[in-house]
């Protein structure tokens, strides 16, 4: 490994300590998950806080003992308190993400649970339970290995038989795991096999129940500098000395084609193996599944073969496998073989120096120690982790995603879907998905006949959600799309059009920017009329379902507009954009970015001698040319000086005020065209009093009730361009997804575990 820090010294854990404490301030102490089923990023949850700032209290002692006197601070252990939080200030000591191990467990279970309900349930493990080699390396009491051997056939076979042992050696034993199921081989094919080593270490380490600051130091130095698989497995040599026994269950099959980058694997277990052997009592069971050869490092390791053509005379024996098991529990029992230790938590003895429980207001011996945070700050940090509960306002519950002890939620009946987001952009998608807290495996719905549409269904907070896909922009594409959709999920409640908008920039009193949010609380179909020879007149009569939301939306709009609940809103609208933003999905344009002009002032080109059909065209009427239309404010050289002074912006720029998104309702105008005149707009705005213009809402708003979730990406005038769609699209999504934390949910099980 290259060396690219300092030796160990406490200055180095000190850098890292308060190097995460600076992301987590930054980011509000907010703990988000990505979109793919529990892999994601965490910076700090909230009520990790304390903890890190007793770790970061803790080295300051380190420092103060001796800075480079190693004798003085190597064997002292860290405060019980500060335990909790050092796995995972190694685990993100570096940007890359992590695997809920709980998560990828549970979405096996999924998987076994879709195939038994589909009647696929035809994968029989009995026969691997029942080989000699597996069950001496599961009972033996020295370090073993062992290699499950199968084929391109007997892949679901390896698949559930690998989850059936990872989830009874769970509850004997600390145990590890990686095991191959669609999300996790996603996530794989992106990175190379030391990722697996590192997800392992990461999973190693929250077996641990004590550390001292040598490993600390050392273990943080290698989480660093690690870049191959020599490399990983060095370091799970580190973890795995201070764990008296652990199992390590890993499915290489998750790697594909690229099995043959791990083909060495078995040996480094081997010799990893027999190095802790000599060095500690540590005891490690490792099995590597594979559906491919697999060469073993050792040729007396025991090799278990899974063969297509053993499940057929398995199965023909099946009622007398049952028959035996049921005399010995089960066949596939491991607690009537493995005894669960009286203490798995023990450690092997240390002489080390006993560090107290540190208290928020101790003294600090270092010289010149800043003073704890105060209660006000640790009060503002939990707070912003929790959302109100529908019904009871005044009851605070923490959501946050707890790595240790999430668990995947059942995958839903396709009637019990709720809510429906429909999308008309794939970048307005991308940015649903990414909010998405679990994503189901579309192949576990189905398409009713006659439904065309494309979908994606996951969970966002306690719903379950089906994100519609349509294939253009435009009223007829919405309305098509979600008739299909409530064929298909006839459990739809609400349906959510989210994505971007051209808003009006003045609504009343209250300036719009670009990047805030608009929802709406009424719908006009501006479009929808007569064109006569001088003049259009919009269709009056229009029905009443179509201008106003059904009672239900009508009454949950009222609440939220309150102040209380619309502050509720706007901070966790905050929260969810900034998770958005640290995952690199967007970026914030910038205020220099966000013009607005004059509506009389058109987007043409501005020098008369450039373009002759332009610079006659002075009028609302006028014809630009093609040229002008498809090009940028600065090729074109639009003054300035035309530009409005938004008092907003004079706000943040002098840090009086801050640039996330403001939340605004109001009515929509819904048609089929794309505005693009500030003249026109306006006046469209003071005769519907609408407050922006978006195309696929009235669609939608036929077949379901509905709300418009958008965020505003441009003015809706001649000069509007793309540089705000993402991030606007970013923004709405957050909205959307703040708003879903407060909209009562239907899953009674999800209710259930909100109010316990």
């Amino acid at each position: 490994m290259a060396s690219i820090i300092p030796p160990n010294q406490p200055s180095l854990l000190m850098s890292e300590i308060e190097r995460q404490i600076i992301i987590a301030s930054n980011s509000s102490q907010h703990t988000r998950f990505g979109s793919n089923h529990g892999i994601g990023e965490l910076t700090i949850k909230g009520e990790d806080h304390i903890n890190y700032l007793d770790l970061r209290d803790w080295c300051r002692i380190l420092i103060y003992l001796g800075h480079n006197d190693k004798a003085k601070w190597e064997d002292i252990a860290i405060p019980p308190n500060a335990q909790k939080c050092v796995w995972k200030l190694l685990a993100f000591s570096t940007s890359s993400p992590i695997i809920d191990q709980e998560c990828q467990q549970g979405r096996c279970r999924d998987i076994q649970d879709i195939r038994r309900r589909d009647g696929l349930d035809g994968s029989y493990t009995d026969d691997i339970w029942q080989a000699a080699s597996f069950r001496s390396w599961a009972t033996s009491t020295v370090s073993s290995i062992v290699i499950i051997q199968g084929n391109s056939q007997t892949t679901r076979r390896l698949e559930r038989f690998s989850y059936e042992l990872s989830r009874q050696l769970r509850d004997i034993h600390p145990t590890i795991w990686m095991l191959s199921e669609p999300s996790s081989r996603e996530f794989f094919a992106r990175h190379d096999e030391t990722e697996i080593l590192r997800q392992l270490a990461i999973q190693a380490l929250q077996k641990v129940s004590h550390f001292k600051a040598s490993f600390l130091i050392h273990t943080l130095r290698l989480f660093k500098q690690c870049i191959t698989s020599y490399d990983w497995f060095h370091v799970l040599k580190a973890i795995f000395q201070l764990i008296p026994k652990v199992y390590v269950i890993l499915d290489l099959s998750i790697l594909g084609r690229r099995i043959n980058h791990a083909k060495n694997w078995s040996q480094n277990f081997q010799t990893l193996i027999s190095e802790l052997s000599k060095s500690c009592s540590s005891r490690l069971a490792v099995m590597l599944l594979s559906n491919r050869p697999l060469p073993r490092g050792d040729p007396n390791a025991p090799i278990v073969s899974v063969d297509s053509q053993s499940q057929r005379p398995a199965q023909l024996q099946y009622r007398e496998t049952l028959a035996k098991s049921s005399q010995n529990n089960s066949v596939k029992c491991l607690a009537t073989l493995i005894p669960k230790d009286e203490d798995t938590s023990g450690q092997k003895a240390h002489n080390s120096i006993q560090a107290p429980e540190m208290e928020r207001r101790t003294s600090d011996p270092t010289p010149g120690a800043s003073a704890r945070y105060d209660s006000t700050h640790n009060a503002s940090a939990s707070e912003t982790s929790r959302f109100y509960r529908q019904g009871n306002d005044a009851t605070p519950i923490n959501t946050s995603n707890r790595i240790l002890n999430s668990t995947a939620p059942s995958i839903p009946p396709q009637n019990k879907i709720a809510i429906a987001i429909i999308c008309a952009l794939t970048l307005e998608a991308d940015a649903v998905l990414a909010s998405f807290d679990h994503h189901w495996d579309i192949q576990s719905f189905r398409n009713l006949d006659g439904d065309r549409n494309t979908y994606s269904v996951g969970r966002i907070g306690c719903h379950n959600v089906v994100l519609v896909h349509m294939p253009d922009v435009g009223r007829t594409q919405s309305a098509t799309v979600a008739a299909r959709c409530r064929v298909s999920f006839p459990g739809i409640t609400l349906a959510l059009v989210v994505g971007i908008c051209g808003a009006v920039p003045l609504y009343g009193s209250k300036e719009i920017l670009l990047g805030d949010v608009i929802i709406s609380d009424r719908l006009v179909i501006y479009d929808f009329g007569r064109q006569f020879p001088d003049t259009f007149v919009r269709k009056e009569k229009t029905p009443e379902s179509a201008r106003k939301p059904p009672w239900e939306i009508r009454c949950f709009l009222s609440k939220i507009k309150g102040k209380r609940s619309e502050s509720i809103l706007h901070t966790r609208t905050g929260v969810h954009l900034q998770a958005l933003l640290r995952n690199d999905y967007t970026l914030y344009p910038g205020v220099e970015e966000d013009r607005l002009f004059d509506p009389s002032y058109r987007h043409k080109h501005q020098a008369p001698t450039e373009c002759a059909q332009c610079s006659s065209s002075e009028a609302l009427t006028g014809q630009v040319c093609d040229i002008s239309r498809a090009s940028t404010c600065d090729t074109l050289g639009c003054d300035p000086g035309k530009l409005i002074v938004r008092q907003r912006h004079s706000r943040i720029t002098n840090s009086v005020g801050n640039w996330l998104p403001a939340i605004r309702f109001g009515a929509y105008a819904s048609g089929d065209k794309v505005m693009k005149s500030g003249e026109h707009r306006d006046e469209i705005a003071k005769r519907e009093d609408v407050i922006a213009f978006e195309m696929e809402g009235a669609g939608a708003w036929e077949i379901f009730p509905c709300i418009i979730i958008k965020g505003v990406c441009d003015y809706a005038d001649s000069h509007k361009n793309k540089k705000w769609q993402e991030y606007a699209a970013a923004t709405a999504a957050a909205c959307m997804k703040g708003l879903l934390e407060v909209w009562p949910s239907s899953d009674s099980t999800a209710n259930a575990a909100l109010n316990s």
